[in-house]
């Protein structure tokens, strides 16, 4: 009796769990303080690229479960270069700017305080896509564990429906925004673009196929999409730093200047006299 309750508490927890952690990760990812057409265009793009090979050559994996199994292995591995490039990038975000004013900023990756709500900064979107991750494939791997096939059935429709909606919608998003990097400052996902392209295409190569692209076209159409992302990192940046943005400008919640005080210059100086 105590092992039956013991294992309905567990499969509760696996469906329960499944689907929370994905409806709060997706919230999560769509919690953004500013809008930009860049990030837009970033994610169309990797979209784009995605669904007219897929259309074009289809899929490498047997089934649904296969598929989602590659999935979770490549974007796994693609999601570990996009969190290393994000934590070194905050480490230089936070090191930029004077001592008095790193403290704000380090507060700023975990959490953003709004004019109206508070908005989780990058690193907090990282920690629960990361746990969102592990429990997907927790939940994907146990299902086959179960001797009973009716139960098997209904898990695998319980997990796979929630499971789909989160491998689908976050790494997309998160080729865009960098795990909405901009809502702690928007050079973030400018800077951190061109270095997650370049350890997307490496992982790449060392993870089994999802899309039976033939060889010879998969380094043109990487050095392609490598292109974009430098150029449209390239003039976002320009932009960002003529409109008062750079690295070491403080911003406000929605990605404004923040206002210098007076008698202070924007690098935290004293203003000549």
């Amino acid at each position: 009796m105590l092992s039956m309750l013991g294992a309905l508490l567990l499969w509760l927890i696996q469906i329960v769990g499944t689907w929370v952690l994905v409806g709060l990760t997706v919230v999560a990812l769509f919690l953004r303080t500013s809008f930009s057409l860049f990030t837009l265009t970033r994610t169309i793009v990797t979209a784009a690229v995605v669904l007219t090979l897929a259309y074009r050559y289809g899929l490498a994996t047997d089934g649904s479960f296969g598929w989602v199994d590659a999935v979770i292995v490549k974007y796994g591995l693609m999601a570990i270069v996009t969190s290393i490039v994000l934590v070194v990038l905050a480490g230089v975000y936070v090191l930029a700017v004077p001592p008095d004013r790193r403290r704000p900023r380090l507060v700023r990756l975990f959490l953003i305080n709004g004019h109206e709500f508070t908005t989780p900064g990058p690193l907090s979107v990282l920690a629960l896509t990361g746990a969102t991750t592990g429990v997907v494939a927790w939940s994907m791997n146990a299902i086959g564990e179960y001797d009973n096939a009716f139960v098997s059935l209904v898990t695998g429709v319980l997990v796979l429906l929630p499971a789909a909606v989160f491998l689908l919608f976050a790494p997309l998003s998160v080729a865009g925004t960098i795990f909405n990097a901009a809502n702690a400052h928007p050079t973030l996902p400018a800077l951190a673009a061109p270095f997650v392209t370049v350890g997307a295409i490496v992982m790449d190569r060392f993870s089994g196929k999802i899309i039976a692209t033939p060889d010879n076209l998969k380094d043109p159409f990487a050095l392609a999409g490598l292109l974009i992302t430098v150029t449209l990192s390239a003039v976002e940046l320009v932009r960002l730093r003529a409109r008062g943005q750079g690295l070491t400008q403080d911003v406000g919640a929605g990605g404004e200047p923040s206002p210098v005080p007076i008698g202070e210059t924007g690098s935290a100086a004293p203003t000549p006299r």
